[in-house]
């Protein structure tokens, strides 16, 4: 692992273009040209990012490669990286929610969408200590995630509310989570992208 304490590293880490721009150098790494075909942006762009990237000791210059008669920098992003704490813009609240507004704006973009149309809204239910608010069709009687789980629903779980647990089934709820998660965050294959975001704390 290799610890970047530095305020530049923090900002670069911490801004959703740039990790964009830092992900096409994960692996053996990539020239400037080849990343920036991929990532379909202007050479300047990515090589600007690049620099800045290099100066923060984010991105290492891992060999040469020859290409049509001169040579150019291969750069490769070694993972993983620890930024700590302190140094992160904003505090503990931007260290674990990084890209919290573009996140919440991308969101707010797929519930209107949902609204829009399909006949889905809000369905308020009771609940203990808080109600329970979800996206449901009118007609719905029963649970809403037996509704959504049909395969002509979309692929949604907008649930939010508050449990009352002991210690030990929180916990055991939070490494069930995160198992759900990394099993499918293995299973990356081409196809839509999806927002995924999982928060529990202690109310």
């Amino acid at each position: 692992m290799i610890v970047l304490d530095s305020a530049l590293a923090a900002r670069l880490l911490t801004d959703p273009d740039t990790r964009r721009i830092l992900a096409a150098f994960q692996g053996n790494g990539r020239v400037i040209a080849d990343a920036a075909r991929a990532l379909n942006l202007p050479l300047e762009t990515v090589r600007y990012r690049v620099r800045r990237a290099v100066q923060a000791g984010v991105l290492v210059a891992a060999g040469r490669r020859a290409r049509r008669g001169r040579t150019q920098t291969v750069y490769r992003l070694p993972l993983p990286v620890f930024v700590p704490g302190l140094q992160v813009p904003g505090g503990p609240d931007t260290l674990l929610h990084p890209d919290e507004d573009a996140f919440l704006a991308q969101v707010r973009r797929v519930r209107a969408a949902l609204l829009a149309g399909g006949g889905w809204g809000l369905r308020v239910t009771a609940g203990t200590p808080d109600l329970v608010a979800e996206l449901a069709r009118p007609e719905q009687r029963g649970a809403t995630m037996d509704a959504l789980r049909v395969l002509q629903a979309p692929a949604v779980v907008d649930v939010s509310s508050t449990l009352t647990l002991s210690a030990e089934d929180a916990k055991a709820l939070q490494a069930e989570l995160l198992d759900v998660y990394a099993r499918y965050a293995a299973r990356q294959r081409p196809g839509a992208a999806h927002l995924l975001g999982l928060t529990l704390y202690p109310a």
